[in-house]
């Protein structure tokens, strides 16, 4: 019986805005235990953070499982579009050799800032499917990775435009037979504008998802490919969210069921006064803006599995005063535990 844990995503928030010091999510086995990790830290502002991890635990013994994590430096100037691409390469375990399909799914990500925090105008990861390679006897597949930040208010330095952030992806490989594993893409977006006056509230989406119907698959789980933040310009953040959460599958029609929720927002009301800080939110403010959030998900079909669904809330502080994100106060990290 093989067995991984699947992310699904995951909820922010600060009780004020920031630029991004520290921002990730993800699930992982890599030490031993299946954990799953948040981290969190602002640039001046001292703030408690809140957030929910959303993942699921999937145990079968007609699929394989590889799971690893990809290290990118991301390097360039302020207001300019930095895009990665990069082509991993790993040596396939006897179980990964030869399938007929692999599935390739983020399983978090981990974003840390070198040197200053900025504020997020534009961020994109995707990931492509693996592919075996005979030749060599390695799995490959592309991570593909773009980002835009900036940084103009007062607690920025006005000489120094150039940004640094070392990120972190998170990745699952599945592999198996085309009659032990269907995986089925759908695309989900949210677009809305905001301004000054009137704040904008998570609105989570029931939606009905088509998978596939050849064979009889008798359980599923949901994944994601890909996640993207596009705002009109930089932006401090308040609350992030891009989570997906499986609530109905009938395998006769292989159709599921599911909630998705897409959330950017920049300000709330009484963020000034009312903050885990007040003495240094009151010097927070807010701008209009618009944002378009898209995220790739994948219906997963098993022929034969064990699926649960978790989700698990925490909270945390973090000191601000522009401290290095590598601190252990920027890191929570919470074992898994399923019946």
């Amino acid at each position: 019986m093989q067995s991984a844990m699947l992310w699904r995503g995951f909820s922010h928030s600060w009780t004020y805005n920031h630029r991004i010091n520290r921002l990730g999510n993800y699930v992982s086995s890599l030490s031993g235990s299946p954990i799953s990790c948040h981290t969190a830290a602002s640039g001046l502002g001292a703030d408690s953070c809140f957030y929910t991890s959303y993942y699921s635990q999937i145990e079968s013994p007609l699929v394989n499982f590889h799971e690893g994590v990809l290290k990118i430096k991301l390097y360039g100037k302020e207001k300019q579009l930095i895009n990665k691409t990069v082509e991993v390469a790993i040596p396939a375990t006897e179980n990964m050799k030869n399938q007929e399909q692999y599935v390739t799914l983020l399983n978090g990500f981990d974003l840390r800032a070198i040197g200053q925090a900025d504020k997020l105008q534009f961020l994109r990861f995707s990931i492509e499917d693996a592919y075996y390679a005979p030749a060599v006897n390695e799995l490959r597949f592309k991570v593909n990775v773009s980002v835009v930040v900036n940084c103009q208010s007062f607690e920025c330095s006005r000489f120094n435009q150039k940004t640094t952030y070392d990120l972190d992806i998170y990745y699952l490989i599945i592999a198996g037979e085309h009659n032990h594993l269907a995986a089925t893409s759908h695309n989900i977006t949210e677009n809305y504008p905001w301004d000054r006056k009137i704040e904008s509230t998570a609105t989570p989406k029931q939606r009905t998802v088509n998978g596939d119907k050849e064979y009889l698959h008798a359980n599923a789980a949901v994944g994601i490919k890909s996640l993207a933040v596009t705002l009109d310009e930089a932006h401090w953040l308040l609350q992030y969210h891009c989570n997906v959460t499986p609530l109905e599958y009938v395998p006769e029609f292989g159709k599921a069921s599911i909630s998705t929720d897409l959330f950017f927002q920049e300000w709330q009301q009484g963020m000034k006064q009312m903050s885990a800080m007040p003495q240094q939110s009151k010097f927070s403010s807010k701008k209009k803006g618009w944002c378009v959030l898209d995220s790739e998900i994948v219906l997963l079909q098993f022929r034969s599995a064990k699926v649960q669904h978790q989700k698990m809330d925490g909270s945390g502080f973090w000191e601000g005063k522009n401290a290095s994100p590598d601190a252990p106060e920027a890191k929570h990290t919470h074992v898994i535990k399923f019946d």
